[in-house]
């Protein structure tokens, strides 16, 4: 009979340490939530909302290769654009030559010094033909590794447009047919020679003065020059479509961060009144506990 207030004091205590062990766990979740701002800790907390933050994030990875890929499409449109507008610029002063020199009032000399300039400005276009990005040439379509137009001016690529993969259901091309500008399009085959021979063709008409020869490269010029006009329109679509895709990336990225912050992001408010319940319930269970473990000696008597 003298153990049976022992044991019944283990067992008050063992109760007692249960319980403050017990608000302890909660206290402590309650704080790591308001520290770190995430109510979802662990897969435990919520294993649904889990694998859809785990979901999320795998997406939000994919939607960051994504734009990378665009940022290299927006560049490789923009190389590609700038060089079309250069090349227009150059027959546009080529033309310009032709014209003036397309009369008798200018003397040998005068249309000799113009053909030099013609000159230039055909070596200007062959370089402008081989332009490219991140060490891939914009106008030789599937051929990107070695330039399209050779020295002599003949076209060396082919009609392949490039495809890159934007978004999770779509692919865009990111570039446009070298072939238009520099060869002769399917459609034009023998109406008219690709473009570097259109501007030799002006040297030579010009360097030895052949009137008749002149006049057919300029009609032939304003053919090519339509080609360019319609490969640049082509190509600010291609570029309108990537802006597009750029806005949507960046709309469902903003979806899937707010989706992930809902699952898993703590109410800073909520867990503030938590704090302060928790804490009131700390010290509440401490002082019952206190008067559970300090029975008067009266109470030790019985």
């Amino acid at each position: 009979m003298a153990l049976q207030p022992r044991i019944s004091e283990m067992y008050r205590y063992g109760v007692t340490n249960d319980r403050i062990g017990n608000v302890k766990a909660i206290a402590d979740d309650v704080n790591e939530t308001a520290a770190s701002g995430r109510k979802l800790k662990r897969i435990s907390d919520d294993p649904v909302g889990t694998i859809r933050v785990l979901r999320n994030r795998s997406r939000i990875t994919n939607l960051d290769q994504f734009r990378k890929t665009l940022d290299f499409g927006r560049g490789y449109l923009s190389k590609t654009e700038d060089a079309l507008s250069s090349i227009y610029n150059s027959l546009i002063r080529a033309k310009e030559l032709a014209i003036q020199q397309s009369n008798s009032t200018y003397d040998d000399p005068s249309r000799k010094a113009v053909a030099a300039e013609i000159k230039q400005i055909l070596n200007h276009v062959i370089i402008l033909g081989n332009t490219s990005y991140s060490d891939k040439y914009v106008f030789g379509g599937f051929q990107t590794t070695q330039p399209p137009i050779s020295p002599d001016g003949h076209y060396l690529g082919d009609d392949g447009f490039i495809f890159v993969q934007v978004d999770e259901d779509s692919f865009r091309p990111i570039n446009v047919n070298g072939r238009d500008v520099f060869d002769v399009p399917a459609e034009l085959e023998g109406k008219r020679p690709p473009l570097v021979n259109i501007l030799q063709n002006m040297y030579e008409s010009l360097f030895y003065w052949d009137r008749e020869k002149l006049h057919q490269s300029m009609v032939d010029l304003d053919s090519v020059m339509n080609s360019v006009i319609t490969t640049t329109a082509s190509l600010g679509a291609r570029r309108v479509a990537l802006e597009d895709v750029g806005e949507r990336l960046d709309r469902g990225e903003s979806q899937l961060h707010n989706d992930t912050n809902n699952i898993e992001g703590a109410d800073m408010v909520k867990s503030a009144l938590d704090l302060k319940r928790v804490e009131s319930a700390v010290n509440f269970t401490l002082q019952a506990s206190s008067k559970m473990l300090t029975p008067s000696l009266l109470e030790f008597l019985k």
